[in-house]
């Protein structure tokens, strides 16, 4: 059953907005687009406005260039094959028929690809898009570097920003990733204003917005003058709350009947945001959980349901957008059988678990789950069970839980990639891969 269609005027002026924000990127002018507001509203505008563009999106917390331009190549990096783009740049530069150059390449050894490049780069434009190129097509040393982006980052002396021209001018400018940043609370807002505007006035191309809520706005813009700060003013959209009100009501066309257990999820989907499809997820858990409750029976049936609400509503938030995958292998297996997470987040090490009434009331499945609990700790996994009864009355505490240790991994990795970056001597350089 469809959803109500919500009062679209809010969505129609926003939209205008984005539009506008787009020309005056077209134009050359350095434009950062402030979507102020639930997070989850933002992402689903954002993601709206794109959608008919074609355009990949990235959302990261970024609290550095390094971090904004890495998670930018790593979107780009997943639609276009960054080398073949290198290859058509260079070969047309040196005025090779389309696809040669790769033919030329394929098969050859690292000294006789570096061989062939410098023959090739005098008859290249100068500058760092031929650098980039370079990098991009010697794999030895994006192997040795872990990653392009790390590659690229060594060649051009640590400067992210350079990275960002460099490859955003390798590539058609409607397949570049449109970047979306978040920042919550009035320091990490601070911190990503600054490097969006940092991007911004480096790539005018390049489109990019901050989502954050409404009191670290009003904390952000009364903290003085900066060129950050008059693009934020700029480029501000408010964005509509939903009240808890009308996403009850909009759940009730859904077949779920109003209830004060309701109330606080209710609140909490409306203090994030929450997009129509994720509500309607939210409301088939519901429906279960009550017809469960009239029936006198577990809420076991619903458990597949509450794994894609709970992996819908994350994946539409920008802080935890692509972080987690649904039914994932983490890549061991255990008593013969690939090992199954129901929420994985691979890159932080966190595996969720849905459990339902019979996890507990069945002594082998009891047994089997804490085998599988002893395995992903030993691979280095941080192991989250809920319940599946608790998914719709103790929601907020189960987000709150996840933000927690989200919060925690990240500051983890980010604490060990500095000592990586230090090496053992204090030097500042990451060390080589071997």
């Amino acid at each position: 059953m469809p959803l109500v269609k919500p009062d679209a005027r809010s969505d129609a002026f926003s939209l205008h907005e984005l539009e506008r924000h787009q020309r005056r990127r077209e134009q050359g002018i350095p434009t950062l687009t402030v979507l102020a507001g639930p997070p989850g509203s933002a992402a689903s505008l954002w993601r709206k406005w794109l959608e008919p563009l074609h355009r990949p999106t990235c959302m990261v917390p970024a609290s550095s260039e390094s971090d904004a331009v890495r998670a930018w190549m790593e979107a780009l990096a997943r639609s276009r094959d960054l080398a073949a783009d290198a290859a058509d740049f260079l070969g047309t530069a040196a005025g090779l028929a389309p696809g040669e150059l790769p033919t030329r390449l394929e098969g050859k050894t690292a000294h006789e690809r570096d061989v062939l490049l410098q023959e090739l780069l005098p008859s290249a434009p100068d500058g760092d898009v031929s650098t980039a190129c370079r990098c991009l097509l010697q794999p030895q040393v994006i192997h040795k570097s872990g990653s392009p982006f790390e590659a690229l980052l060594e060649a051009f002396d640590h400067d992210p920003l350079r990275v960002l021209a460099a490859v955003n001018a390798l590539v058609p400018p409607e397949t570049a990733p449109a970047l979306l940043l978040t920042g919550s609370g009035a320091e990490a807002l601070t911190r990503a204003a600054r490097v969006a505007a940092k991007l911004c006035a480096a790539n005018p191309s390049l489109v990019i917005a901050l989502c954050t809520d409404r009191p670290s706005l009003d904390a952000y813009l009364h903290g003085g003058q900066s060129q950050a700060l008059a693009m934020v003013r700029e480029g501000l959209i408010e964005l509509a709350t939903p009240s808890p009100e009308a996403l009850g009501r909009k759940l009730e066309t859904l077949g779920v009947s109003p209830s004060k257990e309701l109330s606080a999820p209710l609140a909490r989907l409306a203090t994030d945001g929450v997009s129509d499809e994720v509500l309607t997820l939210f409301g088939e858990v519901v429906r279960e959980h009550q017809r469960a409750s009239r029936e006198g029976e577990p809420v076991d049936r619903a458990r597949s349901k509450e794994e894609r609400f709970l992996y819908a509503f994350l994946d539409s938030h920008p802080a935890t957008h692509g972080l987690f995958e649904l039914n994932a292998s983490p890549g061991f297996r255990l008593a013969g059988r690939d090992v199954e997470v129901d929420l994985l987040a691979r890159q932080l090490s966190i595996a969720v678990e849905i459990d339902g009434y019979f996890h507990f009331h069945n002594d082998e499945a009891y047994r089997r789950d804490r085998r599988k609990d002893l395995a992903l700790q030993r691979h280095g996994y941080w192991v989250l069970r809920f319940l599946t009864g608790d998914i719709v009355p103790r929601l907020e505490e189960i987000l709150d839980t996840l933000s927690d240790v989200i919060q925690q991994r990240r500051e983890a990795l980010t604490q060990e990639s500095s000592r990586e970056e230090a090496g053992p001597t204090g030097s500042g350089r990451r060390p080589s891969s071997p």
